[in-house]
């Protein structure tokens, strides 16, 4: 009986789908593309034309980098594979999206690497706020800390409060492992449940406009100049959000970063409890 397929062997495939022989081997182990004949005496394997589109699908999302586990699912279930498809899309793009905003903070810091950020000392009086508290992994802070402030505002709105106060976070210096911080917006002296006292105090505050991303650089100079006038930088350390970056865009985002130094009577502020 004639075969009515017309194989083809390994090398004439791989040059049509334009893959290598080793990478048509390496989707055979990983049971993705397997030869559709394998001669039992040579071992030589053999395509059929019909496997070109799969082989091409492949090799296109491969160079996408989609990993081999979300090609297979791609490949063996059409109906899954969309939803695979269009997850790998979301995390392509979402890394994309990382790797513009990594090359433009290199950018950035190139060109405040020659800027030296004035620190001023500042008098901050006593604050009564509505105060959230949280922990989150070193890594995921900043994540963490704008959801934070998003439910914090949504609840200061359903309360009354005006929201245009500027927000405040509070943070340790040292930021591994969990870390605990808190967020939040001046209320009247007599709001009652939720609010805390922040207590006020002489600060060294840099004001720093741009992204949340390059404010190390405002902690650079501030913990600078307080080495300069011998202050142990101990914490803890505040940032008060001046602008709204949904209003003014990141890069126009205004923070103001403070660390208590010695008062008129020689004591440090003492933080909220």
């Amino acid at each position: 009986m004639i075969d009515p397929i017309r194989w083809m062997s390994i090398g004439d495939f791989a040059r049509a789908c334009r893959l290598t022989v080793k990478a048509l081997r390496y989707y055979d182990r990983e049971a993705l593309l397997t030869p559709g004949r394998v001669d039992p005496h040579t071992g030589y394997r053999y395509y059929a034309p019909d496997q070109l589109a799969t082989a091409l699908r492949i090799g296109l999302l491969r160079r996408a980098g989609v990993s081999i586990a979300a090609i297979r699912s791609i490949v063996d279930d059409p109906v899954r594979g969309a939803d695979v498809l269009a997850a790998e899309r979301a995390r392509i793009e979402s890394e994309a999206e990382r790797v513009l905003r990594s090359l433009a903070l290199i950018g950035s810091l190139e060109e405040l690497a020659a800027t030296e950020l004035p620190v001023r000392v500042r008098r901050i009086d006593d604050q009564v706020v509505l105060w959230r508290e949280g922990s989150a992994d070193a890594d995921d802070l900043d994540r963490t800390v704008a959801a934070s402030i998003e439910v914090l505002l949504a609840e200061a709105a359903a309360l009354g409060v005006d929201t245009a106060a500027p927000v405040l976070g509070r943070y340790p210096v040292v930021l591994e492992g969990a870390v605990d911080f808190g967020v939040g917006i001046e209320v009247a002296a007599d709001f009652g449940a939720g609010a805390v006292l922040m207590p006020g105090g002489l600060f060294a505050a840099v004001d720093f406009t741009g992204p949340a991303s390059l404010l190390p650089v405002a902690y650079h100079s501030l913990f600078a100049d307080l080495a300069a006038r011998g202050v142990d930088a101990v914490g803890p350390v505040r940032e008060y959000y001046l602008t709204d970056p949904a209003e003014v865009g990141a890069e126009n985002m205004r923070t103001r970063v403070v660390h208590p130094v010695a008062d008129l009577d020689g004591t440090l502020p003492t933080p909220p409890q």
